[in-house]
């Protein structure tokens, strides 16, 4: 009986804002990711919901595809393969950037833009921690991407300031996620400056 609860409601429960196609693929994908490594198969079975999700007419930047590629390049820096790490990363931001220039200020599209820019903020910042890893140490990278993060953060914050959060906005990041983003800034400098002593 504690199996089918579990079943019921972390395995299938997980992918209730999938359709049943696509969360068909992911529960595989994550069976080869967290149960029995296996990257090739589990990147097989990630790309093949994305495809689907794509036939079956899911939003490519809704929070569920978006994590879909995010929980591809996690599994990427696991088995210690940052490059492929960085450069699925760096797709998923610089795809949201090109819908945040075309979409972002038609209306209706508020509360969209404030997700999708708080995504690709935390996709910059965990950029920014792969650039600095110990196995890439590509430092401008990291400053640069941490920097446009912390900068995005505080434009953001500073415009809801002067001219009121719009309707439909919803809220910015929290207190906590943009700590996040000054601490990862505020590392990567300490680290920088150790360095070059």
């Amino acid at each position: 009986m504690y199996s089918n609860y579990i079943y019921h409601n972390y395995i299938i429960g997980a992918f209730h804002k999938y359709p049943e196609p696509v969360a068909k693929q992911l529960r595989k994908a994550l069976y080869y990711t967290n149960i029995s490594l296996e990257p090739k198969n589990a990147v097989k079975y990630y790309r093949e919901a994305l495809r689907i999700a794509d036939e079956v007419g899911m939003d490519p930047f809704s929070d569920e595809i978006i994590g879909v590629k995010i929980q591809i390049a996690a599994l990427m820096e696991r088995v210690q393969q940052y490059k492929k790490a960085i450069d699925i990363l760096e797709i998923v931001k610089a795809d949201n950037l090109k819908w945040l220039d075309r979409f972002g200020g038609q209306k209706g599209n508020e509360g969209r833009r404030t997700r999708i820019l708080g995504k690709t903020v935390g996709v910059s910042v965990k950029l920014g921690e792969l650039y600095a890893n110990e196995f890439v140490l590509e430092k401008e990278s990291a400053e640069e991407r941490l920097v446009w993060a912390v900068e995005t953060v505080l434009k953001e914050q500073r415009r809801r300031e002067k001219e009121g959060v719009k309707e439909g906005e919803g809220d910015w990041l929290s207190a906590e996620e943009m700590g996040g983003s000054f601490e990862g800034l505020t590392t990567l400098l300490a680290c920088c400056a150790k360095n070059k002593n």
